[in-house]
């Protein structure tokens, strides 16, 4: 009868030895006043044995404390202590640094009698691995929300599912509001949508596409967008697709720029060709006439009236030409730090008998808190009243309204917007307006705009303008503040 009983504790003890993680039971170890200060082993299984590098005699018997002190600097100790007194059993994952071990554990205890069995587990190389994936994730999630390019991760139906900073900021949209968004509300051309969309779904990547984004505020943005499909940890499973965005906007606005500026050093060698080959004919007309003047008897009838008419067209031919010298050039200018608001008023005095007399209304808000802008007054009084009679001019008598508007549209920026309710541009003149010799008026050579921006220019400033057919224009003009 009594050989059943060996047979089971001999089976037991042979499972508990074969088991494939380390198995040891201590019991407490108490003081006279009943608390525990230590644990004594009492079994160890082979695996327990392998992990901590100690063979059974130098376990069983003694003390955890002396075996392995470094249970009480981790904390294990007081975990142990902790499940017996209150018979919660613990489970969690440790870093051992110590008595010799550096090892990762997964670590299991339970209470038994005055006493408790701890399971664990070498589970570092796993650990590690996870660690990396974690470590990676957060690298990727670092770049994903410190990204200057906007990052939009969408799901198989084109819905938005996560964005980040940059993004929010070029659809002008608030924190954590474009989740959810479909593709749809932010692609303006639902055709180029779908498009991109079979490409993504067929397994192509997206490279360099030029399309036009819509902001939450209805900004039409010219951007480039770089797709990619994303796949779930298996690496089966399509779960969705990461759109990369660049802003073109400021790439467009440097090559418009470079364009003009080529438009105007090829107009400015027009102009020194012009004036070259007409100011020396023109000098020998106005010699001759001089002399012709002095050769002629007054008493000839007419002569007088002849003489003027010449006279006058000569200097308009010669004005027309400093003109056109003095549009194409960049301007020298004595910049000094002061008020913008106190030249918008000296230019605004120059236009006002205009505006009288064609009962027009004049409506000035020109902000207090303004600092200092370098500015070379006499040059930017000629930009903004050339400005200011284009609005008057393009605006109908007593109806015609003028806002002027001074703000700090940032830290280091002063802002100048002049608007009128006049007929408007239409869209496919906005591109050309400041180009050399384009003009939308029966008389004039078109040449004033382009002074204009290159007198703005000249004050390393940025000239903007927006139109409506029917509801008018505005420029607006913004300088960089004095630091």
């Amino acid at each position: 009868m009594m050989t059943e009983p060996t047979s089971l504790e001999q089976l037991l003890s042979s499972v508990l030895q074969s088991a494939p993680y380390g198995i040891m039971t201590f019991k407490a170890v108490r003081n006279s006043k009943g608390d525990i200060i230590d644990f004594e082993w009492q079994f160890t299984n082979d695996t327990a044995e392998q992990i901590v590098n100690k063979k059974k005699e130098e376990l069983i018997g003694h003390r955890l404390l002396d075996v392995l002190p470094g249970n009480k600097e981790a904390g294990l100790f007081d975990t142990y202590k902790e499940v017996v007194e209150t018979g919660r059993s613990a489970s969690f994952e440790q870093f051992y640094e110590a008595d010799g071990l550096e090892r990762w554990f997964g670590i299991s205890a339970v209470k038994v009698g005055d006493g408790f069995t701890v399971t664990f587990q070498d589970i570092t190389g796993s650990k590690e691995a996870y660690l990396k994936i974690e470590q990676s994730e957060k690298r990727y999630r670092k770049l994903f929300e410190e990204s200057l390019d906007p990052i939009l991760l969408a799901d198989t139906a084109g819905t938005v599912v996560q964005a980040n900073e940059a993004a929010e900021q070029a659809f002008e949209t608030a924190k954590k509001t474009l989740a959810g968004q479909p593709l749809t509300r932010l692609i303006h051309d639902p055709a180029t949508y779908e498009d991109l969309f079979v490409e993504l779904k067929n397994g192509n990547k997206v490279n360099e596409l030029e399309l036009e984004l819509k902001s939450f505020k209805g900004t039409i943005k010219p951007c480039v967008l770089n797709g990619i499909q994303l796949y779930d940890e298996s690496g089966e499973e399509l779960v969705g697709f990461q759109l990369v965005i660049r802003d073109l906007a400021k790439r467009k606005k440097a090559e418009k720029e470079l364009v003009m500026a080529e438009k105007l050093s090829m107009s400015g060698k027009i102009a020194r060709t012009i004036a070259h080959e007409i100011r020396n004919p023109l000098t020998n007309l106005t010699l001759a006439l001089e002399q012709l003047k002095d050769e002629i008897p007054g008493e000839v009838e007419d002569a007088d009236l002849y003489f003027s008419i010449i006279e006058r067209n000569a200097d308009r031919i010669n004005n027309l030409i400093s003109e056109l010298l003095d549009s194409s050039k960049p301007k020298d200018l004595q910049l000094i730090p002061q008020s913008l608001n106190d030249v918008v008023k000296q230019s605004v005095a120059l236009v006002a008998d205009r505006l009288k007399l064609q009962n027009m209304k004049l409506v000035q808000r020109l902000s207090h808190d303004l600092p200092d802008v370098q500015l070379d007054a006499d040059q930017l009084k000629v930009a903004l009243l050339n400005l200011l009679v284009n609005a008057v001019e393009a605006m109908k008598a007593d109806t015609g309204k003028l806002t002027i508007k001074t703000s700090r549209t940032g830290d280091h920026q002063v802002t100048l917007g002049i608007s009128d309710n006049g007929k408007g541009i239409p869209p496919e003149d906005l591109d050309k307006l400041f180009e050399p010799f384009y003009t939308a008026k029966k008389e004039g050579m078109g040449l004033g705009l382009t002074a204009v921006q290159n007198i703005i220019h000249s004050h390393k400033a940025d000239i903007q303008v927006e139109s409506m057919l029917g509801q008018g224009t505005t420029f607006q003009i913004i300088f960089t503040a004095q630091v």
